[in-house]
């Protein structure tokens, strides 16, 4: 089962400080997500769960000065993380602490660019789809979300890594800091048209990339 809210923020407030290890893994998957983001100055750039900052501080150092940010978190210790990581850039780049609850603290339209890695593989279904569709809101008709997770397993290895860590996360999610293997196409097939779909494999685990603009049919 999906940590709720106040387990998920017990679980990161106390792995804060730890979370960037996670780079080992992560790197290779976000790199590719950053790669197909279409990236430009002049964005304004969201962030649905900042965590320590590390992503913003990357584009914020690599992009023109004209980009501006906005993250999100609902950890308090990961937002005083964040906020001392970006002060270089305070005049452009802000994180919120959230409670969690909808819509987030953005106008519609607001964003040229929807980023959130690994976030999605801790929600439950229901409230992924909630908070999918308060992101097509903020995004402009234009503009782009780009997710990275964790993903289920291709090969008999990594879908045997796949079924012991959906197991464990069954019985103990805070231990796997609530993730688990997803995917993120199944939340997307109403309001999205999936624009780059792509797989990182490490370790035994799959990580997936999916690049969607808002579908302005629906």
């Amino acid at each position: 089962m999906a940590l709720t809210l106040n387990q998920a923020r017990w679980v990161y407030d106390r792995i804060g400080r730890v979370q960037d290890w996670q780079a080992f893994y992560e790197d290779a998957t976000i790199n590719r997500l950053v790669a197909n983001a279409a990236l430009a100055g002049d964005q304004t750039i969201f962030e649905f769960g900042c965590g320590t900052g590390r992503l913003a501080a990357r584009l914020l150092e690599a992009l023109p000065s004209s980009v501006n940010y906005l993250g999100v978190d609902i950890s308090p210790v990961m937002i005083n993380l964040a906020t001392s990581r970006l002060a270089a850039w305070a005049e452009r780049a802000k994180v919120v602490l959230v409670d969690g609850s909808l819509p987030l603290p953005a106008d519609d339209g607001f964003a040229d660019r929807v980023l959130s890695t690994f976030v999605f593989d801790l929600l439950a279904e229901a409230s992924a789809r909630a908070v999918l569709d308060d992101l097509r809101r903020i995004l402009k008709p234009i503009g782009r979300l780009c997710v990275a997770s964790l993903a289920h397993g291709e090969g008999p290895f990594e879908r045997a890594v796949s079924r012991t860590w959906t197991g464990l996360w069954r019985v103990a999610p805070q231990v796997l800091g609530g993730c688990r293997p997803i995917s993120v196409n199944a939340l997307l097939e109403h309001g999205w048209k999936v624009e780059h779909q792509s797989r990182v494999h490490r370790l035994g685990l799959v990580m997936e990339v999916v690049i969607a603009a808002p579908d302005t049919r629906q």
